[in-house]
């Protein structure tokens, strides 16, 4: 019999709003609204990342260039155009991006404590979440309106927006755990947003593309990156009240603040001790997470710094960018189910070993082989690549989360894996903006990537075994693990979440 929408409620017997969406007669998540609204939050404010990586960063760049008389278009020979010696904002246009990138990264990193502390000693995480989620909207409709006339106060915009998200990110994260007590069920939940993500994306970029391409206008960056904002601006504004409006619930604090001690200052002690606790006590994991800092920052950098070098040096346009990243999306999938089928056959530390493998190949081959405009086959078959490598990096990553930690700590520990794959996001576009400063070719900053790759290698070595880290941290012998590690694998293959920074 279906439930007709008088009688649906949640899964506590609260009545659902009438709007509630309702599948084969049964609602949406069975009926658990805040399950809901981390989708519509996730797919809102992934869509927005995905948008302002494709279509505004390239606009932003080539305005900028424009400005300063700078040549953009392919030579007649298809020679390298020669670099812009302009500066904005100080800076080489080409350094613009990069040079966003890291002041977010130096900033979400610090703000990560702080977020965790209003989590665990407030009451008012809903309330964060609601400004938050409202100031990241009207962050968005700006750019709308990205000129030639206001590029730099736009590049501003930007970094603001982009920390606003980081930090609805972090608040929204929160929930996850708390979704339910059921395991499965969450995982069932993840599965579920990891398509939603990958797939509004995708979906998003060919909107985008197809539209302007439909147009007659393909090869405007201005035109595509405004259209790009004003349907991310649409979808925000639409996903982002409703979820944090009238789905996600308010919470009581989880701890209460020490005597004496400052909310401001809270989260970094407790970050401070439970990374002291784990360097003493827990061998194996120490380095698993500092294998998993250097490799996100090399990884979660190489956007934003791909997408300079395609704009900059290839010539590549707002829609040809938006294929590249469809491209590495896509590629992800393969990379989420490689995983999966060489963590059974080897171990998830040998498999992130191969996967890292992957990435600093590609990466080197990129830098090899794409020196100039008219290189788009060879430039989608390595994002191609490059996307499998993420996926399977990613998969990989959260599966160690899970399966090296001492049992009963997953929470605590969850929220120190988020910030170690954090900390250290602002340092590889450092350096990239200082070795393009300098009038180094952009082909060594790419390159340099693989400096960040090749120490999370390094660490993952040093983590002396799988078996080795799990019997450390209490975890399951060897004639137990297989099973195990089986089950854990097949889960993170089902939840893998598709992200683009």
């Amino acid at each position: 019999m279906e439930a007709s929408e008088s009688t649906i409620t949640t899964t506590d017997h609260r009545p659902l709003p009438k709007w509630y969406p309702i599948w084969n007669g049964k609602p949406w998540y069975n009926g658990n609204p805040e399950a809901l609204a981390w989708l519509l939050d996730g797919v809102g404010r992934n869509i927005s990342f995905v948008g302002a990586g494709a279509f505004l960063g390239t606009a932003l760049l080539r305005v900028a260039k424009e400005s300063l008389g700078c040549p953009t278009e392919a030579l007649e020979d298809g020679g390298p155009i020669p670099e812009c010696q302009g500066r904005v904002l100080g800076i080489k246009p080409s350094s613009l991006l990069t040079t966003y990138t890291m002041l977010v990264g130096v900033t979400s990193a610090a703000l990560l404590p702080l977020m965790g502390a209003i989590v665990d000693y407030t009451r008012h995480r809903l309330l964060f979440g609601r400004i938050t989620s409202a100031l990241f909207c009207i962050s968005i409709f700006p750019l709308i309106f990205l000129n030639e006339n206001n590029f730099t106060a736009m590049a501003i915009v930007q970094v603001v927006s982009s920390f606003i998200g980081w930090a609805q990110t972090e608040l929204t994260h929160s929930y996850l755990p708390e979704l339910t007590d059921d395991e499965m069920v969450l995982n069932e939940y993840t599965k579920t947003y990891t398509m939603a993500f990958f797939s509004s994306a995708v979906v998003y970029l060919i909107v985008v593309i197809g539209s302007v391409t439909l147009a007659g206008h393909g090869d405007d960056d201005l035109l595509t990156s405004q259209v790009g904002m004003v349907l991310s601006f649409g979808i925000n504004i639409v996903l982002l009240p409703t979820a944090w409006g009238r789905l996600f619930e308010k919470r009581e604090r989880k701890h209460k603040l020490p005597e004496g001690g400052k909310l401001w200052s809270a989260g970094f002690v407790q970050l401070y001790r439970t990374g002291r606790h784990i360097a003493t006590n827990y061998r194996a994991l120490k380095w698993f997470y500092l294998a998993v800092a250097m490799s996100d920052s090399g990884v979660q950098a190489l956007a934003t710094i791909a997408v300079t070098y395609m704009t900059d040096q290839l010539q590549f346009t707002a829609r040809e960018n938006g294929v590249a990243i469809v491209i590495i999306l896509i590629g992800c999938v393969p990379g989420a189910v490689l995983s999966s089928y060489v963590t059974r056959k080897l171990d998830p530390i040998k498999s992130s070993i191969g996967s890292l493998a992957l990435l600093i190949v590609a990466i080197t081959l990129v830098a090899i082989l794409l020196v100039g405009p008219g290189h788009f086959i060879e430039t989608y078959v390595l994002c191609f690549f490059l996307g499998v490598g993420s996926g399977w990096k990613w998969t990989n990553d959260r599966l160690l989360a899970a399966t090296v930690i001492p049992e009963g700590q997953d929470a605590e520990l969850m929220g120190f894996f988020l910030f170690s794959g954090q900390c250290l996001s602002w340092i590889p576009p450092l350096v990239y903006t200082a070795i393009n400063e300098a009038g180094v070719s952009q082909r060594v900053g790419i390159a340099s990537l693989n400096v960040y790759l090749l120490l999370s290698v390094f660490c993952f070595l040093c983590m002396g075994g799988y078996q080795r880290a799990r019997e450390e941290v209490g975890r399951s012998s060897a004639s137990e693990n297989d099973e195990d590690l089986t089950e854990a694998s097949k889960s993170e293959l089902d939840g893998t979440e598709i992200t683009s920074s």
